[in-house]
């Protein structure tokens, strides 16, 4: 089974900011993020990852110790019409 992911708002309730500021911090860099059929997405184990590196005051940078690297701003997009099977429309 392939790991649930999460939109900007689903993000924002579980971290106590905003949508908007989440979306902001994805644009930026600062958060983990990629994009799917134009909207972004989120992989809670990478945003678990960079949760606990921001706890031990990695910041996310160079020096961080999670196994994600830290983007600069969205990292990728996936088509809208590709199928989950990978098949295209």
């Amino acid at each position: 089974m392939s790991e649930r992911l999460r939109t900007a708002a689903e993000l924002a309730d579980l971290l106590g900011f905003s949508a908007g500021t989440i979306v902001d911090w994805a644009e930026a860099g600062r958060i983990p993020a990629f994009k799917l059929g134009g909207r972004l997405r989120f992989r809670e184990s990478e945003v678990l990852a960079w949760l606990e590196a921001q706890r031990l005051g990695n910041g996310g940078g160079r020096n961080a110790s999670y196994a994600t690297p830290s983007p600069r701003g969205v990292v990728y997009e996936v088509p809208a019409t590709q199928k989950e099977d990978g098949d295209a429309s």
